[in-house]
């Protein structure tokens, strides 16, 4: 019952942002990003958030459910290889105490005699700590003054006020001037609070709190059992917050890794003026769910400053508990490699699968050869994204997705669409199913200070079907084959030079690159493939390049041709090319180059697409062609500002608010057991008997 009493500290977990694993891309070097995520990723923008400054709280991750299992096998042979120690142990304690009964029984005596007093807490009591409690026998109140604190241990919530009055005869709690109730360490500042400990429910004026960058506030507030409702309130970014946002349709940020000075930069604020965008809606409904939270606004009015720029009737979005995802009511615009182009309303519901998932189906119109109509429909959760569709402008299915199954292994599988290969580029197979483990390490300074060893491979175990799509013209087998594949691909990168200069903006790096590729087919055919080469790294001013060239050595014996067959031929350089023209436009090309002309299709270009990137740093839109697939793709990048943006809401309504943003799966971790217990305490208190009785006496 208590435990109502300080519900509004659930109004803090409102205004937490949503904060999403993905990657940008981090470092000019890393072409292995700029290789499988430049052009394709799952069909529907889903924003990355990093916050910059603010927040200092680190996301809690869903566990896949084979690490889960994994840890709780691995705990328990180690919890029953440690129990069979210390019986052991115990047994032969146990013999060597049976024979001196005298000491047990000294033993016994001074534990007693040690012994303290402790209180223990239960769910239901509650700690007053003030300078002066008086009692009013009349009105029957109990009254703490002298800076009273009322803590309620098992909920970890406390209450500071002036005053507060308790009245035992209606057993409500009053607070009548101004309240802090904290829990978790964050504070909710109100007044008047009003607490009925039998109905269960309590009421709060003029509430204001702080959550990350936002701060919320509301002129009422009534808290019930399972719900919160708060009236004419806000939420509002008082102070400078950056996120970053980007859609992983195309992969992120290509120019990221450029270095900027901060002189050269351009902001939308600075073009147009300190203009904060406002959400003004009706009613916010906050439901938190057994494994998803949902946010519904009703009636939202997009404002920019004082122009209002539409109006949403609803939208709704959904996330996991731990914020990993979320996906909304919005319609969707994109394209995809053979598919063609697509536009499509979208409706989501939640599924009751691995703790807090979605499905949104979307109805879409098709363009590829044709105009076409068809379908869409995209699971989410914290360990798997799957796209499924059809559209007859292109009359085909398609299917993409990827599960994760611990830190080093997942499972990729698609049917007509481009997968992962790593370093041998992304592959369409007709459809494929891959268990794939990779690891990285690394090892500094090998060769000098900051010139570092980098390790990766790959391991991976798949069926495959040849695909019937080739985007290149090459004078291919076309052969209706699948089969499996195992495959065995390893890179190690050594740094052997670097420079920069940040003042004149002049950066070089130089590493020596060694690949290799070994995949056995369930046909008996095999294919091996090793690469040699050097990497380089340059800006100068605010143009960026990557230049590097292999020299390969393969057997290719693929039966899968139109699939896997490699392109690159014996010597092939690819370049990497980026300049930043002004503060509005940015150009970026990249290309694979076959120099020794034995590639299957007979041309010099094996890769070749380019991006455009416009608009000022924090807004921009990008917008490339891959020449090769034929395939266009767009990105929104966008490094928001918050402040003075929020949402103005005249009621917001909080659903099981016990429920928010709480994880309903048990925690798994690694236990630990150490060496088992070669002493008992009955031990070491014989040693304190001994002293105690003779301090100069060695033995019995």
């Amino acid at each position: 019952m208590k435990k109502h009493l300080i519900i509004t500290a659930l109004i803090l977990s409102i205004a937490t942002p949503c904060t999403i694993a993905g990657e940008l891309v981090e470092s000019p070097q890393d072409l292995e990003k700029l290789e499988t995520q430049f052009f394709e990723e799952p069909s529907s923008p889903i924003p990355t958030v990093t916050v910059v400054e603010g927040s200092t709280a680190k996301p809690i991750k869903t566990m896949p459910l084979f690490k889960k299992t994994r840890i709780k096998v691995t705990n328990y042979l180690r919890e029953r290889e440690y129990n069979k120690a210390q019986k052991l142990i115990e047994k032969e304690n146990k013999l060597q105490q049976n024979s001196d009964e005298v000491v047990e029984t000294e033993i016994k005596d001074v534990q007693e005699l040690q012994g303290g007093v402790t209180q223990e807490i239960t769910t239901n009591n509650v700690q007053l700590d003030a300078d002066n409690i008086d009692y009013n026998e009349k009105s029957m109140d109990l009254i703490a003054t002298g800076s009273p604190i009322l803590t309620f241990p098992a909920q970890k919530v406390s209450i500071k006020a002036d005053k507060i009055i308790y009245n035992t005869a209606s057993n409500t709690l009053t607070v009548p001037d101004k309240v802090e109730i904290i829990k978790d360490g964050h504070s909710i500042f109100g007044e008047n609070l009003n607490v009925n400990l039998n109905e269960e429910n309590a009421l709060l004026d003029n509430v204001e709190t702080k959550a990350s960058f936002m701060t919320v506030t509301s002129r009422k507030a009534e808290m019930n059992e399972d719900l919160i409702t708060l009236y004419n309130g806000q939420m509002i970014s008082k102070d400078s917050y950056i996120m970053n946002f980007h859609t992983k349709m195309v992969g992120g940020d290509r120019f990221r890794s450029m270095f900027v000075d901060e002189e050269d930069k351009t902001y939308i604020r600075e073009e147009i003026g300190e203009t904060p965008v406002t959400v003004k809606t009706k009613e916010i409904i906050i439901d938190a769910k057994k494994n998803t939270d949902t946010i519904t606004l009703k009636k939202a009015q997009i404002h920019f400053g004082d122009f209002k720029l539409f109006t949403l009737p609803t939208i709704r979005m959904h996330t996991n508990k731990q914020q990993e995802y979320f996906e909304g009511n919005y319609p969707e615009l994109g394209s995809r490699g053979k598919f063609g182009m697509f536009l499509g309303p979208g409706f989501t519901i939640d599924t009751p699968l691995q703790n807090g998932s979605t499905l949104k189906l979307m109805p879409i119109i098709n363009k590829k050869s044709d105009l076409g109509i068809g379908g869409f429909l995209k699971y989410r959760s914290a360990t798997n994204f799957t796209d499924f569709g059809y559209g007859s402008g292109s009359d085909m299915f398609f299917l993409r997705g990827k599960q994760y199954l611990d830190d080093k292994l997942y499972m990729q599988y698609g049917i007509n669409s481009y997968m992962d290969e790593w370093f041998l580029g992304r592959r369409m197979a007709k459809y494929d199913a891959e268990l794939i483990y990779e690891d990285r390490g690394i090892i500094p300074s090998t060769i000098g200070d900051g010139l570092d060893l980098n390790f990766k491979h790959r391991f991976g175990f798949g069926y495959m079907h040849n695909s019937d799509f080739n985007t290149s013209s090459e004078n291919l087998e076309r052969s209706n084959i699948g089969t499996t594949r195992t495959r065995y691909m390893a890179e190690a990168s050594q740094n052997l030079f670097k420079y920069e200069d940040k003042e004149h903006k002049k950066f070089l790096s130089l590493a020596f690159v060694m690949q290799g590729s070994a995949a056995l087919y369930g046909t008996g055919d095999t294919q091996f493939i090793g690469r040699v080469g050097p990497r380089l790294h340059t800006q100068y001013k605010y143009w960026m390049q990557d230049i590097g060239y292999y020299a390969s050595a393969y057997e290719d014996g693929t039966p899968l041709k139109i699939y896997d067959t490699y392109r690159y031929g014996h010597g092939s350089i690819y370049l990497r090319e980026a300049l930043r023209i002004n503060k509005y436009l940015s150009v970026a090309w990249g290309g694979t180059i076959n120099v020794t002309g034995d590639s299957p299709n007979g041309k010099a270009f094996q890769e070749s697409r380019f991006i455009i990137a416009l608009g000022p740093d924090d807004f921009k839109l990008n917008i490339g062609y891959d020449i090769i697939r034929k395939h266009t793709y767009f990105a929104v990048v966008v490094a928001m500002d918050t402040k003075g943006s929020g949402i103005e809401y005249e009621k917001m309504v909080i659903k099981h608010p016990d429920r928010l943003a709480k994880r309903n799966d048990e925690p798994v971790e690694l236990k630990v057991f150490g060496e088992p217990q070669t002493s008992t305490a009955k031990k070491m208190m014989y040693a304190e008997v001994i002293d105690i009785e003779d301090p100069n006496r060695e033995e019995l």
